[in-house]
């Protein structure tokens, strides 16, 4: 079972082998990536005769940005407050945050998971990172992956609802992009 609610992948001139093996090989790179829960419908159309490849994709609900309080249990202490990092994958970008916002002489870091600010006003509500725009870089490496290989003519067409990559091997005019968006629209509507 997939976890996106519809995968649908059509490849022209292709038997069900091949199929299954670009279908495999998509939701690999998308698990690797971590990219496969915020997506929610995919659509994947290769036309080995033309050549071109397409991907549409319908992305779930917005990612919200990543806060102090969503790394880490802040406590009020004497002088400030505490930190007690829960996650440390975005260390260095809460480091930064705090750094820019009240300057290093006032940020203490005496333990790995432990942050000390000298401020009377909570980090709690600070942006640490804008996960939309990291999944968003992350998705289209994804896609650069997963286009075959000499497909060197790209468009990638991103909402904040959507995406449309379309690769190919020759120059990318507006009757193609057409052609595709209509294949594609056929695919969801089947």
């Amino acid at each position: 079972m997939d976890p996106m609610e519809v995968f649908k992948i059509e490849v022209t001139g292709q038997e069900e082998f091949g199929t299954r093996k670009y279908r495999e090989l998509i939701m690999d790179i998308l698990q690797d990536l971590g990219l496969i829960r915020s997506i929610g419908r995919l659509y994947v159309y290769v036309d080995i005769k033309k050549p071109y490849f397409a991907v549409y994709g319908l992305l779930r609900s917005g990612i919200p940005p990543l806060t102090v309080k969503n790394v880490g249990d802040v406590l009020r202490v004497a002088g400030g407050y505490q930190i007690k990092i829960n996650d440390e994958e975005h260390m260095a970008d809460l480091l930064r945050v705090l750094w820019e916002r009240y300057g290093r002489e006032r940020v203490e870091q005496p333990a790995r998971d432990i942050v000390i600010i000298a401020s009377d006003t909570s980090p709690s509500e600070l942006m640490v990172a804008d996960l939309e725009a990291e999944f968003l870089q992350d998705l289209t490496d994804a896609l650069v992956r997963v286009a075959p290989e000499g497909f060197r003519n790209r468009r990638n067409i991103m909402t904040k609802d959507s995406f449309l990559f379309i690769a190919a091997e020759e120059s990318l005019t507006p009757e193609i992009v057409s052609e595709i968006k209509a294949k594609i629209q056929e695919m969801e509507n089947a």
